[in-house]
């Protein structure tokens, strides 16, 4: 990354670049932008993949200039883009172009510019939209997470944070933005095509895509700026610690866990060799057992669930919580898109109490917030929710994947209120993807670095896995969840790596288990570093990018 500065009088710009472009835009130290970038996306959403990728940096008269130049991996089409950063008057303008020329036909979902918008400063603050046509609308980025676009049909937009005035210009194409909370990312993103319009789109050979974006940064009034008397301090119970379970994933984990989460699906059942392991694993722990239950797209709910109960109790398992869900929600839906066919959620919580009367039974998604987000679930008609969430939903990079912590109190509180304070039991809450409901699979991955929607990421297995899932668990404590999983026993979300091996993330467990069911307090200094202290001590995550980590001093007192 390089670190640039320019200064406009009493005024300074500071921008920060990566390989893709603007990693964050600061005017006096306050956050205005936290990424300027042109990813294209493949059918499944997928970022594609740049070869041959020459980036310079360079002074110019009263600023900066940065250059990108690339190829698409797999076809002859190139992109470029430029970045100016100047000042003038008496503001800083951020000036970007992109082009993507095709030599050969090109299918992609999206192409074009991306920007980021930060949550500190924004959240419930007055946001300005000039459509197309001339016309102007007054709206304001959404302080609980949105589920639908926050604008739609942009040509400019305006807002104010920490004093300072951001005008943005589009040209080449119509913009939109939406809340990227619901994926866990830390920000708001005003992207290009929106969602409305078909895809995919087909750029043929010889055509090209064109757009530019400026940004107009302006001291509009007197920097306010919070002082802190020290770091956030809340008293809280850990959640229980659960390990997600699938056929492939079954082994004897090298941690006792609190309850194992099994999930049974029409392409991937589990068979009675399974079962029978599963059995002998929860015998053997004293753990109770979730069931995760999906119904195929032909099947009746009562009939399957009540099908599945009885084989359970072949093998003495008796599920304490029971969510099921038919088989079309595991794909995403837009708000005001069309929905699949009865029976739906509701119908099948209906068919789950019935087939397990002991149980708790939960209402919710197998996927992710987004989708919980947008399909709430039925009132009174169930006891818990559920949903899981991913780091690498739209962008895979270190400093992405840690931001993202930044959002998961937003998703937890909106939970809250979408549920009516329902207990949350939370799938898994990972770094990597667990299934893909905006495409048709996962991203191969095997060598297992950083990639958007993979559910393959070697993090997951060392210090910065551990030191991910350490934060997670304590903001998710601050929020009273009562449950989640944050592994497996083995497979990509494993507790060893490939050599068999236990991962910190599996020490990370070792260490949670000492503080659970006790109160303890979670201290954050909201820059990479949080804590927890109780009778066996402190355990503290350091989540930068640079210096992920774990430690544990023990209470010697």
């Amino acid at each position: 990354m390089q670190e640039v500065e320019i200064e406009n009088g009493a005024a300074k710009l500071t921008a920060l670049f990566n390989e893709a472009g603007l990693c964050r835009i600061a005017f006096d130290g306050s956050e205005m932008l936290r990424g300027l970038s042109a990813p294209v996306r493949d059918t499944a959403w997928g970022e594609i993949a740049q070869d041959s990728i020459d980036c310079q940096l360079e002074r110019v008269e009263a600023g900066y200039e940065f250059r990108r130049k690339a190829r698409i991996c797999g076809n002859n089409a190139s992109v470029s883009m430029t970045i100016s950063l100047l000042a003038e008057g008496d503001a800083f303008i951020v000036a970007a172009r992109f082009l993507l020329q095709a030599e050969e036909p090109l299918v992609t979902n999206r192409a074009g510019f991306c920007l980021l918008h930060p949550l500190f400063g924004l959240r419930g603050t007055p946001l300005f939209i000039v459509h197309p046509d001339g016309s102007e609308t007054q709206t304001e980025f959404p302080t609980a997470i949105a589920p639908a676009q926050v604008a739609r049909d942009v040509a400019a937009m305006r807002y104010t944070i920490a004093g300072v005035q951001c005008d943005i210009d589009f040209a080449g194409e119509v913009f939109e933005m939406e809340d990227q909370r619901n994926w866990s990312d830390a920000s708001f993103k005003t992207y290009c095509r929106p969602l409305g319009l078909p895809v995919p789109i087909r750029i043929e050979a010889g055509k090209q895509l064109e757009q530019t974006v400026e940004i107009v940064l302006r001291r509009q009034a007197p920097q306010h700026i919070e002082v802190s008397d020290g770091p956030l301090i809340e008293k809280a119970v850990l959640p229980a610690i659960l390990l997600a379970v699938e056929p492939g994933w079954i082994a004897k984990p090298s941690v006792r866990p609190l309850g194992y989460v099994m999930r049974e699906k029409p392409d991937n059942p589990f068979q009675d060799a399974d079962l029978k392991l599963l059995a002998e694993l929860v015998i053997e722990s004293s753990a109770p057992l979730d069931l995760e239950f999906v119904v195929a797209a032909q099947d009746d709910p009562q009939e399957a669930l009540s099908a599945m109960a009885d084989r359970l109790a072949r093998f003495n398992l008796s599920p304490r919580h029971v969510i099921a869900l038919p088989e079309a929600y595991l794909k995403s839906y837009q708000p005001d898109g069309e929905w699949p066919p009865k029976p739906g959620p509701e119908d099948a919580a209906k068919a789950a109490r019935q087939a397990f009367p002991k149980a708790r039974i939960g209402c919710g998604m197998l996927t992710y917030f987004t989708e919980f987000n947008r399909c709430p679930p039925p009132e009174n008609a169930c006891d818990y929710v559920t949903y899981g969430t991913s780091a690498i939903v739209h962008a895979a990079d270190s400093s992405s994947v840690f931001q993202t912590l930044e959002a998961l109190p937003d998703i937890f509180k909106s939970a809250d209120a979408i549920s009516t304070s329902k207990p949350q039991r939370l799938g898994l809450v990972a770094i990597a993807m667990r299934s893909n409901p905006y495409g048709a699979s996962l991203a191969e991955n095997p060598d297992g670095l950083p990639h958007t929607m993979t559910a393959n990421d070697r993090r997951h297995s060392g210090d910065a896995g551990a030191a991910f899932a350490a934060a997670a668990v304590m903001l998710a404590a601050e929020c009273g969840i009562e449950a989640l999983c944050i592994a497996a026993p083995k497979g990509p979300f494993g507790l060893v790596d490939h050599r068999g091996t236990p991962t910190p993330l599996a020490k990370l467990i070792e260490h949670l288990q000492r503080f659970w069911a006790e109160p303890v307090e979670i201290r954050s200094n909201g820059n990479g570093r949080i804590e927890m202290l109780g009778k066996p001590g402190r355990l503290t995550a350091i989540f930068a990018p640079e210096a992920a980590g774990l430690s544990f001093e023990e209470d010697d007192s």
